[in-house]
């Protein structure tokens, strides 16, 4: 194990934690259930009551609340695991809960503290994996410790979303495609992983098979494709067993639906206007940069092949695109969505690819800065 990458996933993890336990001591009164962002507007189960769930008043809450009730609950067994509100959406996503629960033996009280370890293993990785690629362009790889201040890193750290974990696993994705044909079994895991994680995991296989097909390796292909066969069979035992969540409208599978939706309605605030001007600007320039990101990946419908990565942020553009309604006037949603695209696009190194990135980012530290002062204060 290389000491560079080694030293650089060890620091990411521990400035990971450090941001987790600040804010949850000055900022939740030391309640780490508040890193999972229950709303008041979504009843606790019964199931839970022992745990003092911090709750935010007015608010329904964030997806971190549905994988926490899924890592205590994995096989809806109880009224923990039927509190989640959209089953057929967040079961499938079952690694980063399921390690947890894993983890934790399947005892409550660890749970929630095996939850925070997993995710900060996945921070740890994904900053592990990028300070290889960092080295291959002639970049310190310490300078992969920037990886806890990236929006999807960030953004899961503070509200406990799998989020992290994909982007992390398709950094492995790119450093094991250099060494496919001698260590294969880990681009096979990585891809089995990425798979169980969350539904944009699939897109990673589906940029290595089109980088198969342009070699004619189809024996690979169906070796690879079987990759997907746990979370194939996970997914079906979900939506064969567990409730369904509403099913999108026809016109949210519009291309551009969700966009031109955050556009005209956008998301009001309750603060003075100079502060508004400030969201609002910083809102539009990460829309700009994920226009942008979405542009250029398209953009190269013509170079696709061989060079997986590149089949993977085309793929993540036309995933873009389809987003729903919601997901665009939220400041986390498409910054942590679509962050393997940025973070491709980011270390291909020229200076329009990592504009996306950098414009993305601002509106989200903005998002964080209530916490920051808290902190700021607690500690003066």
């Amino acid at each position: 194990m290389k000491r560079g990458p080694l030293a650089a996933a060890l620091l990411c993890g521990a400035l990971g934690l450090s941001w987790q336990l600040l804010t949850v001591h000055f900022n939740y009164g030391g309640n780490l259930t508040a890193l999972f962002c229950h709303g008041s507007r979504i009843p606790i189960p019964s199931g839970l009551a022992a745990e003092h769930i911090y709750v935010f008043p007015n608010s329904g809450g964030y997806d971190g609340q549905s994988y926490h009730y899924i890592a205590h609950d994995p096989f809806d067994r109880s009224d923990i695991g039927r509190a989640v509100p959209d089953p057929s959406l967040r079961y499938p996503r079952i690694l980063v809960p399921g390690m947890a629960h894993l983890f934790a033996l399947g005892r409550p009280e660890w749970i929630d503290v095996s939850y925070l370890l997993c995710g900060l293993l996945f921070l740890g990785l994904g900053a592990y994996w990028l300070a290889q690629l960092l080295g291959r362009g002639g970049v310190h790889p310490l300078f992969a410790v920037l990886y806890v201040a990236v929006p999807v890193a960030i953004i899961s750290l503070d509200r406990m979303l799998v989020d992290l974990a994909v982007a992390s696993l398709a950094l492995g994705f790119a450093v094991y495609l250099d060494s496919e044909t001698e260590q294969p079994w880990k681009l096979y895991l990585v891809l089995a992983a990425a798979a169980l994680c969350r539904d944009t995991g699939f897109l990673l296989f589906a940029a290595y098979a089109i980088r198969l097909l342009s070699l004619r390796r189809y024996r690979r292909i169906a070796i690879f494709a079987s990759a997907l066969l746990p979370a194939v069979l996970w997914t079906l035992w979900v939506r064969g067993t567990l409730p369904g969540g509403a099913a999108l409208g026809l016109r949210e599978l519009f291309p551009v639906w969700g966009m031109l939706q955050a556009v005209l309605h956008p998301r009001h605030y309750a603060f003075s206007a100079p502060v508004v001007a400030v969201i609002g600007t910083l809102w539009w320039v990460q829309l700009g940069g994920i226009v942008l990101a979405i542009a250029l990946a398209l953009g190269n419908w013509r170079k696709l092949g061989a060079d997986a990565v590149r089949n993977a942020c085309f793929l993540w553009a036309g995933f873009a695109i389809m987003l729903p309604p919601g997901v665009y006037d939220d400041p986390f949603a498409g910054a942590r969505i679509l962050a393997p695209m940025l973070l491709f696009q980011f270390l291909e190194g020229g200076r329009l690819t990592r504009l996306p990135l950098l414009m993305v980012t601002p509106r989200v530290w903005l998002e964080l800065a209530p916490q920051v002062l808290g902190i700021v204060r607690g500690l003066v």
